[in-house]
């Protein structure tokens, strides 16, 4: 019982970062090319934070639960929210050399998959500069004007 265990002494210590150093460096340049008026940027954002399961399942069911389980250890590396209302715009991935792995592949397929029934745009690559260039594209062009509420019908 983790309650006993933890009350029999101290485990616990502070990371020294949030980030890699490769996820630093990839924020920083987030930060020079998004217009931070208009947006903020959330690093390191649990999946089952930004997308919920619909009335197609029972809530509380096993199939529920399963389906939580599965996205509530997943986290996305950056979550772009309209800075007014907060709203989801897209997540960011930069993918690194585990996404090679057979096991970590599945579960990207997966993690596109629940992106994409929930409405979330997922940009993704294994490159930092393609991805900063393609993140900052997207926000100026009309993926995020669809995507804000005040311009959804």
């Amino acid at each position: 019982d983790a309650e006993r265990i933890l009350s029999g002494g101290e485990y616990w210590q502070r990371q020294k970062t949030l980030l890699t150093e490769r996820e630093v460096s990839f924020m920083k340049g987030l930060f020079r090319i998004v217009d931070m008026k208009r947006w903020y940027l959330c690093p390191q954002v649990r999946v089952a934070d930004i997308v919920q399961l619909n009335g197609n399942i029972r809530p509380r069911s096993r199939q529920w639960w399963q389906l939580f389980r599965m996205v509530s250890q997943w986290h996305v590396d950056v979550v772009i929210v309209e800075r007014r209302s907060f709203s989801i715009v897209a997540a960011v991935e930069l993918d690194d050399a585990s996404h090679l792995r057979p096991e970590r592949r599945r579960r990207d397929i997966l993690l596109e998959e629940v992106l994409r029934q929930a409405g979330i745009p997922l940009l993704r690559s294994h490159d930092a500069r393609k991805l900063l260039q393609m993140t900052g594209e997207w926000l100026n062009t009309t993926g995020a004007v669809q995507q804000s509420p005040e311009h959804r019908s």
